[in-house]
């Protein structure tokens, strides 16, 4: 199958740069390869509206529409503008935001072919005729190291997590911020919470516990592949109780109905990472990275700087009268200012979040405190029993 551009690696920020070029120049004919039919991750993503605006190529046209009535709610172009200008943002599981973007994807004629990509020598060699990839293929990128080098990326480690995803049985509340306050001076750990949209009668929930290196240390090996059970015997205990506690807050003040069974436990580091360079040329081909293979951010900005940068990159990749040597020059000159605020923005939120944890802390020890539980609650949330 002939291609202009191919894409390595369909999760959203891949298909959501395939879906702005051909936005873009209609006339362009992209290819992406998918190794999942089904995307691997469920947990929660915060997706601001502006994200989806800034820098993208935009028709207000069926497909659109549908594609942000799904995803936003929001069935008027001016409506998500005007939702985006207060900072809105929604919380979307991250397969439901896939499956909109396939079928916007779909309806633009962008092929995609699910297909496991090993290294960019066996993307060239399936399209010989294509002088443009997006590597777009995670933040342990084959394609990155392979077309970049391994020493490519600026690394700093942040926090330390333990992440619960879980479902609950119908539509599930969020305790108010006094809730929460209160909530986090019966627990070790700084925990937030981001509860998703219900739909076809349940409701994906992602706890995040910010841990100290020493419970990190002791808890076993989890990932988002092979996670443990939110009630793994070996859990450290400290974890093991905040995880009961919240839980127990969360049944009766937020009238959430746990799916048994559902509540999985990964552990990861947060860290800000960037490429060194974000496009280079290969033997007469351009190469450019997307997503978490090109930057990693926490708090949710991951996502969102990936599609922003997706639309960036959209952009450029579409401009016919542009060099393959021009788009790779263009695209890296846009991306350092970019880089700098996002990871500056992380950075300083990361120290805003350590402040808050230290007066939780403070504020646990004060008797005159008045966001407390009292102490019939106090004693209910206490007690060790599973969700």
């Amino acid at each position: 199958m002939c291609a202009d551009i191919v894409v390595v690696g369909g999760g959203p920020v891949g298909l959501w740069t395939a879906i702005q070029a051909k936005k873009n120049n209609a006339a362009l004919e992209i290819t992406v390869y998918e190794r999942y039919t089904e995307y691997q991750r469920s947990h929660v993503l915060r997706l601001e509206h502006a994200s989806l605006l800034l820098w993208s190529k935009m028709k207000n046209d069926a497909a659109e529409t549908a594609f942000l009535e799904d995803v936003t709610g929001k069935r008027k172009l001016s409506q998500v503008f005007a939702k985006s200008a207060t900072a809105s943002a929604v919380y979307i599981a991250t397969n439901d935001l896939e499956n909109a973007l396939k079928d916007y994807a779909a309806k633009l004629g962008i092929h995609v072919i699910y297909k496991k990509i090993e290294s960019p020598d066996e993307a060239e060699a399936l399209h010989p005729e294509c002088r443009l990839f997006v590597a777009a293929d995670g933040a342990r990128s084959k394609m990155r190291e392979d077309v970049f080098g391994k020493d490519i990326l600026d690394e700093t480690t942040l926090q330390h997590i333990v992440e619960m995803k879980y479902k609950a049985d119908g539509k599930a509340g969020k305790l108010t911020m006094a809730e929460a306050l209160k909530t986090a001076k019966l627990v070790e750990s700084q925990i937030f919470e981001y509860v998703g949209r219900e739909r076809n009668g349940e409701t994906p929930v992602t706890l995040r516990f910010f841990v100290d290196n020493d419970t990190y240390e002791k808890m076993p090996e989890a990932t988002f592949k092979k996670p443990l059970a939110h009630d793994d015997t070996h859990l450290p205990a400290t974890l093991a109780e905040d995880i009961k506690t919240y839980m127990a807050v969360r049944r009766e003040k937020a009238g959430e109905h746990y799916q048994q069974g559902s509540g999985k436990l990964s552990k990861l580091t947060l860290s800000v990472y960037k490429a060194k360079k974000f496009a280079a040329t290969r033997g007469g081909k351009a190469w450019f990275l997307a997503g978490d293979a090109a930057m990693g951010l926490p708090y949710f900005r991951s996502l969102n700087a990936g599609m922003i940068i997706g639309s960036q990159l959209g952009g450029i990749l579409a401009q016919g009268p542009l060099s393959r040597t021009a788009k790779v020059g263009a695209y890296n000159l846009l991306q350092p200012a970019d880089t700098m605020i996002e990871i500056a923005g992380a950075k300083a939120k990361n120290q805003g979040i350590k402040a808050l944890d230290a007066f939780r802390k403070l504020d646990a020890k004060n008797p005159l405190s008045p966001l407390k539980w009292g102490k019939a609650d106090k004693k209910k949330f206490k007690k060790r029993h599973d969700p």
